[in-house]
């Protein structure tokens, strides 16, 4: 298996660094996966679009519209890596602003909502992706998105109590969202069943 995942990027003096979390540096050495982190540099970027790989990981980390420089880089980088997917028919996963950025690339848009950061919740689940109809899942965002706001030709996969998407699918390709942290689970049993899952739907 060979994944290609985006970077999180924030401010360091005067400059930047881009990084992942080490959750997914050790969900890949567990697993023996082959993966290359993607930098925030849009003259780089060409070198990673011919990689041929199995799976694309928009990671979590930082608001989608963050006004620094490599905020905005990451931002048309990752759209760029959902257009490598469409174009190349790659599997792509969206967590969290990953998930945030799928419904804005496809003309949804994104509110702020309150108690969202730092807790865990129940959502409920509309379809046959996973073998429950409810899971207990962690959050860490400030934004969310509604029905009202879903882009074009999205399906809703899963919801919170307060109607919130946590989960979503493009009816069309193979490109999903999820709006907690697989990766964060100790166990990573829900993280191995979504690759698995969706790349068996491919």
């Amino acid at each position: 298996m060979k994944i290609l995942i985006s970077s999180n990027t924030k401010k360091y003096f005067k400059t930047y660094i881009d990084f992942i979390d080490y959750y997914w540096l050790n969900f890949f050495d567990k697993k023996k996966y082959d993966y290359y982190v993607v930098p925030n540099s849009i003259k780089i970027l060409p070198k990673y679009l011919k990689k041929k790989v199995d799976l694309i990981i928009l990671s979590g980390g930082n608001d989608l519209f963050e006004n620094f420089k490599s905020s905005k880089n990451r931002l048309k980088i990752e759209k760029k890596l959902i257009d490598n997917s469409i174009k190349k028919n790659i599997p792509l996963i969206g967590i969290c602003r990953g998930m945030q950025l799928i419904n804005y690339f496809f003309g949804g848009k994104i509110k702020r909502i309150p108690h969202h950061m730092r807790t865990k919740h129940e959502i409920k689940l509309n379809n046959n992706f996973f073998p429950k109809k409810k899971i207990k899942v962690n959050s860490f965002h400030n934004f969310g998105i509604s029905k009202k706001i879903l882009g074009k030709d999205l399906e809703i996969y899963g919801t919170d109590p307060s109607e919130n998407i946590e989960m979503l699918k493009h009816k069309k390709f193979s490109i999903y969202g999820f709006m907690w942290h697989p990766e964060r689970e100790s166990n990573y049993n829900n993280l191995n069943f979504i690759i698995k899952k969706i790349l068996k739907n491919k």
